[in-house]
């Protein structure tokens, strides 16, 4: 009886804390109803040693930034719910910069932003497991992350690569739409067929980073999947990605290549929790081995062969016209620009959003939504909207920025300090730097580093 009452109590407790939660705000109580998502996603299943149950979620929703279980929320935060261990920051927390990870008061935390048009709860949680597996992947194997360098270097202009790369995809999703198991073992060998000769052409630096990608977002992706029930056709969708969308394709084929193994080798994931140093598709092709994938009609016809060809053509020759109309439109967008200046005192990324960046000619890189530089002088971050950033040298972004541009500013930004020092704030924009002068030129504002122009 007293095991029962006590079990009534605490539904009570829940109840009335949760009431309390409902009362700050509603966006207070659909954070809270997002993170009762996760957990309810949440099962062991997802891959051996994760729970994301155990990993603090920061959730930024326009005005303020909830932080839930974490151990010691920084300066800052205060106590929204104490029995939930909900804190709330006003405004955006300022290491919340995407839907990703950060250090969070030593932490390594999920972090959200506001939700796209669109998007349901189930779809967050999802997107809030995916980081969460990020934080667990960096803690368990730091190896699995690509160098995003290799990213800027990337072939994108060779046709046969772009054929081979959509024929594999296409292959794998074949054959993991198959119906009977040896036509998915067929179309899976096949595909791997086209991989090595692709990778061949492509290089190591360029394989590479496919194959960390899909370990690293592919496996991220998979598990985000798998916990929103997603069937093979919505998790590898039938898409052409563009020439240049590198990392996006290695989301999917990363995934394809994962729910394969879940077919031809069970054990797959705890052989890589295991330690084991191998690729996905080195993983698959040691299953195939022991596999027969031998079957009538495997493989694509000489048809879709060619279509694919036609398109990648098409795609390859218009991805330079694109990209250069791009990068005009940009630049010509009326408003307020800001045009920071550094010649003299070179820039160096220390954050970027991979997902949302264009190389748009040799030295010039198309930041769309979020980038953060700085020098022994300060910082520059521009987030949730656009910059342009020219390199300082041969990488186009990593031996440092000698110039970035922003455009479309709706209001003049508000710039204060002297010579010497210098703070500039604006829609999505901010900037302080010691040693620089400011100039202003109709609506243009150009900030110089390193000294008097």
């Amino acid at each position: 009886m007293l095991k029962y009452l006590s079990a009534i109590a605490g539904v009570f407790l829940l109840v009335a804390t949760a009431g309390q939660l409902g009362a700050q705000t509603p966006e207070v109580s659909d954070a809270a109803a997002l993170v009762k998502e996760v957990d309810r996603l949440a099962r062991p299943l997802l891959w051996p040693g994760f729970d994301p149950r155990r990993t603090p979620i920061a959730i930024y929703d326009g005005s303020q930034t909830l932080l839930f279980r974490h151990p010691s929320p920084p300066s800052g935060f205060v106590s929204v719910a104490a029995a939930l261990g909900v804190v709330r920051y006003s405004g955006r927390y300022p290491e919340v910069s995407a839907n990703s990870s950060a250090a969070i008061g030593g932490v390594t935390t999920a972090t959200l932003m506001p939700a796209a048009a669109g998007d349901t709860r189930t779809g967050r949680a999802g997107i809030a497991i995916h980081e969460a597996f990020h934080v667990f992947q960096r803690q368990r194997h730091p190896t699995w992350s690509a160098n995003e360098a290799d990213l800027f270097t990337y072939p994108t202009g060779d046709t046969a690569l772009l054929s081979a790369r959509r024929r594999e995809y296409l292959l794998l999703r074949k054959a993991l739409l198959a119906r009977d198991r040896g036509s998915s073992a067929c179309d899976a060998f096949v595909a791997l067929v086209e991989r090595r000769g692709r990778f061949a052409r492509l290089g190591e630096a360029g394989a590479d980073y496919e194959r960390k990608s899909e370990l690293n977002e592919g496996l991220a992706t998979y598990v985000e999947k798998k916990a929103i029930g997603s069937s093979n056709d919505a998790a590898v969708p039938d898409v052409s990605l563009a020439p240049d969308a590198i990392r996006a394709h290695a989301y999917r084929s990363g995934t394809a290549l994962a729910r394969l193994l879940d077919r031809f080798a069970p054990a797959w994931r705890d052989s890589l929790e295991a330690g084991d140093a191998r690729s996905l598709d080195e993983l698959l092709s040691a299953a195939l081995a022991r596999t027969n994938t031998e079957r009538p009609n495997c493989g694509l016809d000489n048809a879709t062969r060619q279509d694919i060809d036609r398109a990648a053509a098409h795609d390859v020759a218009g991805l330079t016209a694109s990209l250069q109309a791009e990068r005009d439109r940009f630049l010509a967008v009326p408003g307020w620009q800001v045009v920071i200046d550094a010649s003299r005192a070179v820039l160096i990324p220390s954050g970027f959003d991979p997902l949302n960046v264009k190389l748009v000619t040799a030295g010039e890189v198309l930041h769309t939504r979020f980038v953060k530089l700085g020098n022994d002088g300060g910082t520059l971050e521009v987030l949730g909207r656009g910059a342009l950033s020219e390199s300082a040298g041969a990488h186009p972004l990593f031996n440092g920025v000698r110039v970035v541009t922003i455009t479309g500013l709706d209001s003049e930004p508000v710039v204060t300090g002297a010579d010497g020092l210098i703070k500039l704030v604006a829609s999505g924009v901010s900037a302080e730097f010691k040693h620089a002068t400011m100039q202003r030129e109709g609506k243009v504002i150009r900030i110089v580093l390193g000294g008097s122009p």
